[in-house]
């Protein structure tokens, strides 16, 4: 597909549709079973398997059986042995102590109420001690990885796999700057996955600068923002759970945004589409709506709600979609443009009858793309061990508002830079805001910076307000 966008394929973005993801962890972990393949020999029963690290007594369903990775016993004290044979820990320790520290050293975000906790994905081994199957305890999730893949794609990136092939890269990497990491991913694969675990075959980069789609919209934000993230100088600038923790935010974020912008998408297609005006792609791009509308901090919360505005949009760009990939299923050829499409649809009367009808309409299309949505941008858990300061939403009642956490800053802000240790400017960070669908006030901003010592200079530089990256 080249950049110039022209052909009527375009108007219908091909991602598969998600489900909110129950813990942060199962975003590296979803780009880690698609790098990897493995299928447990020793485990009973012919049904799939879900794998989640500790499930506090939960069982499986007569459709999956639930296999809690975390070892017990004799296994635990296997995975001990293998520990000290790796170098792991002085060797007069009790094997199952040292194993126990370990797992409890990794162990991910538990929500207060929740009995399912995976583990930090630190490694490969340990990503991949947690399926989808398992972090949301349904037979057929969505593939996440895939749906990360469509939207780093939409954003000019490798259209097969440059996600996980990034992950992959970065994983690996770290393992070669972190002995103890990579002694510790050495006994997990040796006792856990009992070294059964195989690599699928990765493709080689493919030339992405004609696969641009979508430009200046969340999807270019997340392909550069994880091409930085994933390259050897961010992996040897962070701390491993911290490079975790930043990878996970971005994900978060490319999924939530991605799926705002693709329901305004299709609100401005369709109303563009009920006039009489022909239009370009292009022209879409131009009148896509601020897609959350971040308010000033001084305004009240009921002010500041953005749930009662996301939500309609969701739900009626849903509609819209179905009613244009039935249209593109019927008329789409290979050599159809752009315009021609446009052209054609203009003058279909029933094609505008039921565009009309999905605009008006008060029918939830898509509750779980709302949920995902939702679930990828807000924070979590506001206080206690498990506290979330990656989310850009906080709800507080009813309402839902902007409100990012002071690490959520950190990352966005610490990309803005490029590098580790370098420096931007706000002006180059309102752009990196903007490109994500984020239009906030330029004090609001400052405050921010300020809140996580980012701000280099005086409040009054506006723009010119210098940025230090956190690492």
């Amino acid at each position: 597909m080249q950049s110039n966008g022209s052909h009527a394929s375009d108007i219908y973005l091909r991602i598969n549709r998600p489900q909110y993801v129950s813990v942060p962890e199962g975003f590296i972990s979803s780009l880690a079973w698609k790098v990897f393949e493995w299928k447990p020999t020793y485990t009973a029963g012919d049904k799939p398997v879900a794998m989640i690290f500790r499930a506090k007594g939960q069982k499986g369903t007569q459709h999956f059986d639930l296999w809690e990775t975390a070892p017990e016993g004799v296994e635990l004290e296997r995975l001990g042995n293998a520990l000290k044979d790796a170098g792991v820990g002085p060797k007069p320790l009790d094997s199952s102590t040292l194993a126990l520290s370990v797992l409890n050293s990794v162990a991910g975000i538990r929500a207060e109420k929740s009995t399912l906790q995976a583990a930090s994905p630190l490694t490969p081994a340990f990503a991949l001690l947690q399926n989808m199957r398992g972090i949301q305890k349904t037979k057929n999730p969505p593939d996440l990885a895939e749906i990360l893949e469509s939207l780093y794609a939409f954003g000019g990136g490798a259209r097969t796999g440059g996600v996980a092939r990034g992950w992959f890269h970065a994983a690996n990497y770290r393992c070669e700057i972190d002995p103890l990491l990579a002694a510790m991913d050495q006994a997990v694969r040796r006792t856990l996955l009992r070294d059964e675990v195989q690599t699928k075959a990765l493709l080689e980069n493919e030339d992405a600068s004609s696969f641009i789609q979508y430009p200046s919209t969340p999807f270019t934000w997340f392909r550069r923002s994880w091409d930085l993230l994933t390259s050897d100088e961010w992996v040897e600038a962070l701390p491993a759970r911290v490079w975790v923790d930043w990878a996970t935010a971005v994900l978060r974020l490319a999924l939530g945004m991605g799926f705002l912008w693709e329901a305004a998408w299709y609100e401005t297609l369709a109303r563009k589409l009920l006039s009489e005006v022909p239009f370009t792609k292009t022209d879409v791009l131009n009148e896509v709506p601020q897609i959350l509308p971040w308010k000033s901090s001084r305004s009240s919360v009921s002010v500041r709600d953005v749930a009662s505005v996301l939500v309609w949009r969701v739900h009626k760009g849903a509609g819209v979609r179905k009613i244009l990939d039935s249209w593109l299923a019927a008329n789409l050829s290979p050599d159809l443009a752009f315009a021609e499409a446009v052209q054609r649809m203009q003058t279909d009367q029933v094609l505008k009858v039921e565009l009309t009808t999905a605009l008006g309409s008060q029918k939830r299309n898509a509750p779980n793309t709302w949920e995902a949505i939702k679930y990828a941008l807000q924070t979590r858990d506001v206080a206690g061990p498990f506290a979330d300061y990656y989310g850009l939403l906080r709800s507080n009642g009813r309402f839902l508002m902007v409100n990012p956490g002071t690490e959520w800053v950190a990352v966005v802000a610490s990309l803005a830079c490029q590098r580790p240790g370098g420096t931007s400017h706000v002006g180059a960070l309102m752009d990196d805001l903007a490109e994500l669908g984020l239009h906030p006030e330029l004090a609001d901003v400052v405050m921010l910076l300020e809140r996580a010592g980012l701000a280099r200079g005086s409040a009054d530089a506006d723009l010119g307000v210098q940025i230090k990256s956190a690492f």
